[in-house]
């Protein structure tokens, strides 16, 4: 698109040689996962408590060089799948889930819910590093309390609590109830720690969608001023808190299409194609790619990416309703 040129070349004119947002490197949203690969005797609940220290100090290293908005604050989310009220200390989304540990430990027992919360902080960590690595690099040069990136904060907390509740009830659905043992579950135990992963995808298109929406608020504005006027872009023409959840959705839906278009293209195959034939195809990669048929250490990574784009399509059928 032309305004993404222009917007490099006035980014390019007007960017500070110093200021408080240099700590990025200008990478995409894109979040490459680290996989957690350990002996079988690793996850001991000693070194579950220990990475959740890590990921947290790494956490809190990072929002110690970041600025928030003035109007932005901590905040309290009620947890839906267990029915938990948490505390978050920081935009989009960082916690040290208090109330989410306590809440699992006492249904599940605190190895459980220490395995929980580990992958829980390390959703965060990524997450919490790439949003202000794009943020920074996207808008160095301007006012970070304005409305318009104020709607970034929103949609990205937004996403990340949605994300929040996934990795909880996807945890809980592959515990069942069992009483999780380090050795005897270890495979188990790294899918439950690594579940943020499939996340990411989503959670990095909603960032591409609503950084571009705002950098086109702003060529605008540049170009013709201020205006609330019916050419002004739809989605940022109402600042008012009731409009969010029509511009939250409206994100939503710019990005399922996006989503939905990667899936099919992924699979090579096209939206007239029913859904015998994607399950035909999708039974084809996984036979390619699953570790217990192919012993390639990125063969797991691409069976991940697979799963992903798997569940964009099953969506797609049942919004459609089609058979």
């Amino acid at each position: 698109m032309g305004w993404k040129r222009e917007f490099k070349k006035m980014k390019r004119e007007n960017e500070r040689k110093s200021n408080i947002f240099d700590y990025s490197d200008g990478i995409s949203s894109n979040i490459i996962w680290n996989r957690s690969m350990h002996s079988a005797d690793y996850w001991v609940i000693d070194n579950l408590l220990s990475a959740i220290s890590d990921f947290n100090n790494q956490i809190n290293e990072i929002l110690s060089i970041q600025k928030l908005p003035e109007q932005l604050d901590s905040y309290s989310w009620n947890i839906n799948i267990i029915s938990t009220q948490e505390n978050f200390y920081s935009y989009p989304m960082t916690s040290y889930f208090r109330q989410t540990y306590n809440s699992i430990s006492l249904n599940l027992g605190q190895y459980e819910a220490a395995l929980i919360i580990t992958s829980l902080s390390k959703f965060t960590y990524y997450t919490t590093d790439k949003f202000w690595k794009v943020f920074n690099y996207t808008f160095a040069n301007k006012n970070i309390n304005d409305r318009a990136l104020l709607r970034i904060f929103e949609v990205m907390q937004r996403t990340s609590l949605d994300a929040v509740n996934g990795i909880i009830e996807k945890a809980l659905l592959l515990i069942d109830k069992k009483q999780i043992d380090s050795y005897k579950h270890h495979l188990l135990i790294e899918e439950i720690l690594d579940l943020g992963d499939d996340f990411t995808y989503h959670w990095s298109r909603m960032l591409d969608q609503v950084v571009d929406l705002t950098v086109e608020t702003f060529m605008f504005q540049n170009e013709y001023g201020q205006t609330n006027s019916s050419t002004y872009s739809e989605f940022f023409a109402q600042d008012d808190e009731d409009d969010f959840e029509d511009f939250f959705e409206k994100t939503k839906t710019l990005v399922f299409k996006d989503e939905v278009n990667d899936a099919f293209n992924y699979f090579g195959i096209t939206k007239m194609a029913k859904p015998e034939e994607f399950k035909k195809i999708y039974r084809k990669f996984a036979k390619q790619f699953h570790p217990d048929l192919n012993s390639d250490p990125s063969a797991a990574v691409e069976m991940k990416k697979i799963n992903v784009f798997k569940e964009i399509l099953e969506q797609y059928y049942d919004k459609y309703e089609i058979v």
